[in-house]
């Protein structure tokens, strides 16, 4: 983890850095058949078999009554940026539970960490890259300002390690 990397909070979650306490509930999160269908099958090392360069939260609900309790944990979202004075390279990945899909988190979360990645990390364009199928998660970052670049064809395995998908390459510009 980033020294610089704090807790954001949004008007309905708080967004911590992760603790070994959270790894079982993030593990069954994925494992759920919503969330299963795009992200592949998690180890007993998950989440941190990631990059440890890889800055990640936990999405917790800090004030929702309508999604769920204060303090339920809800999903994870990570960053990462790239090395390269050159190129401005940084993104965004994310998962939340099913209970709280389609109620406007997810947007919470990825404007909270887009606006931290550009106002605080000095990046000026960020990227997500979706499924191309997923609709809903492309209708969220839409919604949060990112715009379509274009297809990558192929760039996914599926998890169900039985071929690969397109996936749909967005980017947030702070100078749009």
């Amino acid at each position: 983890m980033d020294a610089d990397q704090a807790t954001l909070v949004t008007a309905r979650t708080r967004l911590r850095p992760l603790a070994d306490d959270d790894a079982a509930t993030l593990r069954a999160i994925v494992r759920s058949p919503a969330v299963a269908r795009w992200w592949h099958e998690p180890d007993d090392t998950f989440p941190w078999d990631f990059d440890p360069d890889t800055m990640r939260w936990v999405v917790e609900i800090a004030h929702a009554p309508d999604v769920g309790p204060a303090g339920s944990v809800v999903g994870m979202v990570q960053a990462y940026e790239g090395e390269d004075p050159d190129y401005d390279e940084c993104g965004i990945d994310l998962f939340l539970a099913a209970s709280v899909h389609r109620r406007g988190l997810g947007r919470e979360v990825v404007e909270a960490v887009r606006d931290w990645l550009v106002d605080v990390r000095g990046h000026h364009l960020v990227q997500i890259d979706p499924s191309a199928s997923n609709d809903a998660a492309i209708a969220c970052y839409r919604s949060a300002g990112f715009r379509p670049v274009g297809i990558l064809h192929g760039r996914e395995r599926n998890t169900t390690d039985d071929g690969w998908h397109d996936t749909l390459l967005m980017s947030y510009c702070s100078w749009w």
